[in-house]
């Protein structure tokens, strides 16, 4: 198709030499006098080199630069400081100057630039490919043929002034041949690349870019609400360019999303939106929100397998779409600082990510990605998963917020006890629970659609200025759709404190079903444990082994605890039988009339007998419909919106 104005082939300029070191700052097309301009060079990103040169105003003595350090959408310290290299600084006289890093903060230096110098010039490169768990969306990657480009990994920006108003002038070099794709916009092409239009920090910042020789854009054919146009884009790259075509059934999905979305959250509230996507199987996946667009990575075949048997439902692109209300339309007080150093107040993420990824499966089942059978198994799966979670006992949801930097990473073990940042789906059971509430006490006359339909009636501010909101006016808002709950209390004993009593959920009999466990699988769930090739028998022992019989996971307070079984461990035999996923099943079946599972384990360079004493068999979750409990009221939940 015809390029979008944000994307761009990169000519023969493309091939020039990296820049040289030393040269006189000097502005960008269209900048002003205190200005920064950025050049960025990735002819050289190949092999895993970014080179910069940022140019910026500067007075007498101690001049001190920040690298950005709290990335938005991350919600924590993740900028990957330790990928910057050949950190050099001159002045608008050509002198190299001296520079020191801040110990305590190395995110910080300190420039001392002599008398007469009216400018400075940094200059560093970047390794890339190597993100770290926290750092991984908002990282900088490259290949042979493709790769993707944040700002944040290649800028240094002034001290003491907020993020909106100091103002960049970019520029960017690619290989020859490779075209991009941005929501910047463009302003020329040059001996120095691509040049874009001056934007502010807050702008920059949440613009990443991807490239390549194999770019490909897709429009999204929506209707919008309010009758605007406002173009929806899916670019993506990839190793090969056959890799890169969305199928058009998956297309039309995406546009009912764009218009379920809106029918939740009212109007889209910018000119147009950029889905900018990396298939790879080189990298982890991701997904990170911005106001006009998400930056998001997926397994190389994603594209070529969505609407096969093999394919997913992709719900990062709604998840991250929905972020364009709940995060940058409308962001909790104290999340955004001023700058891009000072540390995030992540109080409300329960609002935040709880909010989005209530929606993100809901609107996901309305526009067709998932269907009711698959969202009912994956609520009965995170029901269950969640009632063997010892570690709410002692740690709240609140809590997971607070130590969110520490919780992504998924632990070697004992994961039930540590948690992670169970703010996103522990949190989106508050609203699902929220959203029965308001159905059952208005006799389905409003919803949670309704809060949201408040909540989000703001007018969008410039990026990086969201309006902001406090706990006291989510409770009111609440208050407002529904008077009958006593919300501040809700919220505080499924949020603000730990499940001391119980680790139960009443959101199954409010929606007019029963939880209960099977002993038998659905046939998703037994395809999902034959692709698997692992023994997951957390709910009925509690344990789970992988496919060679080693311990990935131990259930506190589960016979296979109290067995003493330990992370680590491989199992070599079951039963006096050699081991595998299937004869553990059928051991752990079998136990129902045996009451026993016995295990030959594998420790260091010992072998144990463990005895487990269960007689539970395999168990499975499942939601069943129970009319003794009133109307199903899924079924008004999932319920697309949009004709």
């Amino acid at each position: 198709m015809t390029p979008t104005p944000a994307s761009w082939r990169a000519g023969a300029l493309g091939t020039i030499a990296a820049l040289t070191l030393g040269a006189c700052a000097e502005a960008g097309a269209g900048a002003g006098e205190r200005d920064i301009r950025l050049r960025v060079d990735a002819t050289d990103i190949e092999r895993r080199l970014v080179h910069s040169r940022i140019d910026l105003p500067a007075a007498p003595g101690p001049n001190e630069l920040y690298f950005v350090e709290w990335t938005p959408g991350n919600h924590n310290p993740s900028g990957p400081i330790q990928n910057v290299v050949n950190v050099r600084f001159f002045d608008d006289h050509g002198r190299e100057l001296d520079w020191r890093r801040d110990p305590a903060h190395v995110v910080r230096f300190t420039v001392d630039v002599p008398e007469g110098a009216r400018a400075l010039t940094a200059h560093l490169s970047y390794i890339a490919n190597q993100p770290g768990v926290n750092s991984r969306s908002t990282d900088t990657y490259g290949a042979p043929e493709y790769g993707g480009l944040n700002w944040n990994t290649v800028l240094l920006y002034p001290a003491g002034e907020h993020r909106e108003d100091i103002r960049f002038s970019a520029s960017l070099r690619l290989p020859e041949g490779w075209r991009a794709a941005t929501p910047l916009p463009v302003a020329s092409e040059d001996a120095d690349g691509v040049r874009f239009e001056t934007v502010s920090l807050a702008r920059l910042i949440g613009s990443p870019v991807i490239f390549g020789s194999t770019l490909r854009s897709q429009e999204i054919e929506a209707e919008h609400i309010d009758g605007r146009t406002a173009p929806h884009v899916v670019h993506s790259v990839a190793p090969s360019h056959d890799l890169t075509e969305l199928p058009a059934t998956r297309l039309e999905k995406f546009a009912r999303m764009v218009e379920e979305t809106q029918a939740v959250f009212g109007a889209f509230p910018r000119d147009r939106y950029d889905f900018l996507v990396i298939l790879s199987d080189e990298w982890p996946g991701f997904g990170v929100e911005h106001e006009d667009s998400t930056f998001i990575g997926m397994s190389a075949r994603s594209f070529v397998n969505a609407e096969t048997a093999r394919g997913g439902p992709m719900l990062v692109v709604p998840h991250e779409y929905i972020h364009t209300w709940c995060g940058k339309l409308r962001a909790p007080e104290g999340l955004l600082a001023d700058d891009y150093h000072t540390p995030a107040a992540p109080d409300l993420m329960w609002v935040y990510e709880g909010l989005t990824s209530y929606y993100t499966d809901v609107i996901g089942v309305r526009s067709g990605l998932l269907d009711r059978e698959e969202y009912t198994e994956r609520l009965a799966s995170r029901i269950g998963g969640y009632e063997l979670q010892k570690g709410r006992a002692w740690r709240s949801v609140l809590d997971t917020a607070h130590a969110l930097r520490h919780l992504r990473a998924p632990s070697d073990a004992w994961e039930d006890l540590r948690r992670r940042q169970d703010y996103y789906a522990e949190g989106a059971m508050f609203w699902l629970e929220a959203d029965a509430l308001i159905r059952r006490g208005t006799g389905g006359e409003r919803s949670l659609d309704d809060f949201c339909a408040v909540f989000f009636d703001v007018e969008p501010g410039p990026a990086g200025r969201p309006s902001t909101y406090t706990r006291e006016e989510v409770i009111d808002t609440l208050a407002r759709v529904y008077p009958g709950v006593d919300w501040d209390a809700l919220v505080r004993v499924r949020l603000e404190t730990p499940q001391r009593e119980s680790l139960a959920f009443d959101s199954p009999a409010l929606l007019g079903h029963r939880f209960e466990w099977s002993g038998e699988p659905t046939a998703r769930q037994r395809s999902a444990e034959e692709r698997a090739g692992n023994a997951n028998l957390r709910s009925s022992p509690g344990f789970a082994a992988d496919a060679r019989g080693r311990i990935t996971s131990v259930v506190p307070g589960s016979p296979a605890d109290d067995a003493r079984l330990a992370y680590g461990m491989r199992i070599v035999g079951v039963n006096d039988r050699t081991y595998s996923a299937a004869t553990l099943r059928d051991a752990v079946r079998a136990s129902v009339e045996t009451g026993r599972i016995d295990l030959t384990v594998e420790w260091g360079d010992r072998l144990r007998s463990v005895r487990i004493e269960s007689d539970q068999g395999l168990r499975y979750p499942r939601l069943i419909r129970d009319s003794s409990l009133g109307p199903d009221l899924l079924e008004g939940i999932l319920a697309p919106r949009v004709p």
